[in-house]
């Protein structure tokens, strides 16, 4: 009798304490079948710069949503205090591969402690630009194919081989051609750019993150990342980003500051308001950002968007621009059109078109057809 008493006790403690914890797995997976047109750089006569073409039709993933899988978790610690904990990993549904090929959770990966005084949380977790922009600056969200304010940086390396390219002008020599040549190739506004925004580290490493809680709509953030990457001879590259926003009713509206620091010495800030009003018909967006390369190039850009549910149909159009002196005029349009099979699964088309002046005002663009399912 004893023994079953006993046997009783462990298993009602280990239910109570099963109870007070779990573990969710679940995730994203995207994929569109489309044609993308990309525009490149190539050198002729030794010293100028020509444009290239190329349009590819096929199955890519990530159309309205970044395709992903994680775990994540809490644990009841008592006195309304929680652990909690998140392992995030990309993936690409067309191909079955990791989005990153470094890094086993290169999206999140991070442990905390959450109580009524807010959250602290340490890892590699989202900027705080990146917990805003979807939700406050963006009417198509953080879509990774389509979204007009979506954009890549550029590093002090591209804008300085780019900007010896023009201050030469006719008189440019074969090494600054292929110098600007490559830039413009594999980072910022040429190859598979889809939007037109300068962009901006996303997530960040070795990071502590503090979030308030919500007080009446309000809600605060600020994430710093210590870049444990310092030698004897350089400092290590540091991030810095707060956020403050609103939400309550049909009023959204987000102010955010982000210093990545892309080299030692050498730092991107973005500085941005944005907000949204739901008219109950359509929900109207409209975002101001003013990106700064260090003493090199700023951009003013801003953005104006609208999303207007139809019963199962959302239908969803935005326009941005960059422009500045020395990275040019940058402008991309997005459209789509999202219909819901179900709670968890969607059907959507969708197109984006981004002119790139630096590219002699060349056109990229993507059209296609897709499934976004989460779990």
């Amino acid at each position: 009798m004893k023994k079953s008493l006993i046997a009783l006790a462990v298993l009602a403690a280990s239910g109570a304490a099963m109870a007070q914890s779990s573990v969710t797995l679940y995730g994203i997976a995207d994929a569109w079948i489309g044609s993308q047109q990309t525009n490149g750089v190539t050198v002729v006569n030794g010293n100028k710069l020509a444009t290239t073409e190329l349009r590819q039709t096929g199955v890519n993933s990530g159309g309205l949503s970044s395709s992903r899988w994680g775990l994540k978790g809490s644990e009841d610690l008592g006195g309304g205090l929680k652990a909690i904990f998140a392992l995030e990993s990309g993936i690409n549904v067309d191909t079955g591969g990791s989005s990153d090929s470094t890094r086993l959770f290169d999206r999140q990966a991070f442990v905390g402690l959450t109580s009524g005084f807010g959250t602290v949380s340490l890892g590699r977790q989202n900027g705080a630009y990146e917990s805003v922009r979807g939700t406050f600056f963006s009417a198509q969200g953080n879509s990774p194919s389509f979204d007009a304010t979506n954009g890549k940086q550029f590093s002090k390396a591209n804008i300085d081989a780019v900007s010896a390219y023009e201050v030469a002008g006719a008189l440019a020599t074969p090494v600054q051609a292929a110098a600007a040549a490559a830039a413009l190739n594999t980072k910022g506004v040429a190859a598979s750019r889809i939007g037109a925004w300068a962009g901006y580290q996303a997530r960040v490493d070795n990071s502590i993150r503090y979030a308030t809680p919500s007080i009446s709509g309000f809600q605060a953030a600020v994430v710093y990342g210590f870049g444990e990457n310092k030698t004897p001879t350089t400092d290590a590259t540091k991030n810095a980003s707060i956020s403050l926003s609103y939400a309550n009713g049909p009023i959204g509206v987000a102010v955010v500051h982000q210093n990545d620091e892309l080299s030692p010495d050498f730092h991107m800030k973005n500085t941005g308001v944005g907000g949204y009003y739901d008219f109950g018909v359509a929900k109207a967006f409209l975002a101001y950002n003013q990106a700064k390369y260090d003493g090199l190039a700023k951009q003013n850009e801003w953005a104006v968007g609208v999303r207007a549910p139809l019963g199962a149909t959302t239908l969803v159009a935005q326009y941005a621009q960059s422009k500045g002196d020395d990275l040019g005029k940058n402008t991309s349009f997005g459209l789509s059109a999202e219909y819901s099979l179900s709670k968890r699964t969607t059907a959507y088309a969708g197109f984006n078109q981004t002119k790139v002046e630096i590219l002699n005002d060349n056109k990229n663009n993507a059209f296609g057809l897709g499934v976004r399912h989460t779990f």
